[in-house]
């Protein structure tokens, strides 16, 4: 049986993945274009967020709105699926010879040793 919404679950989630990526309110409004006062006010459990503004934190988040709302308990992984571009990007990336797939790991690694 499908899980109702929870509005709990989501001010908890937003939060704590926001907290787990390093980030505080003011950096995701800024990310998102969503006010720091709107933001808060989801945290708090005092506003729902529309599903426009919930994809955008979503998004900025790098998780999914079902993750989000409590549909599912993936955060990562499984939700990027969802996206087209990640499928199609996985199944160019299986179509490839090993050491192909090996210098795209190697380029991953390198961008973000560059990040950091």
């Amino acid at each position: 049986m499908a899980k109702g919404f929870d509005k709990e679950v989501l001010r908890s989630r937003i939060t704590e993945t926001r907290e787990r990526k390093g980030m505080n309110q003011a950096k995701l409004a800024e990310k998102t274009g969503i006010t720091p006062a709107a933001i808060s006010q989801i945290e708090k459990g005092l506003r729902i967020p529309t599903i426009p503004v919930l994809q955008k934190i979503a998004n900025v988040l790098g998780v999914s709105i079902d993750y989000l709302t409590g549909k599912t308990d993936e955060p990562e992984l499984r939700d990027l699926l969802q996206y087209e571009e990640f499928k199609t990007f996985f199944r160019g990336y299986k179509k490839l010879a090993p050491e192909d797939q090996k210098t795209i790991s190697e380029l991953v690694d390198l961008l973000r040793k560059k990040r950091k």
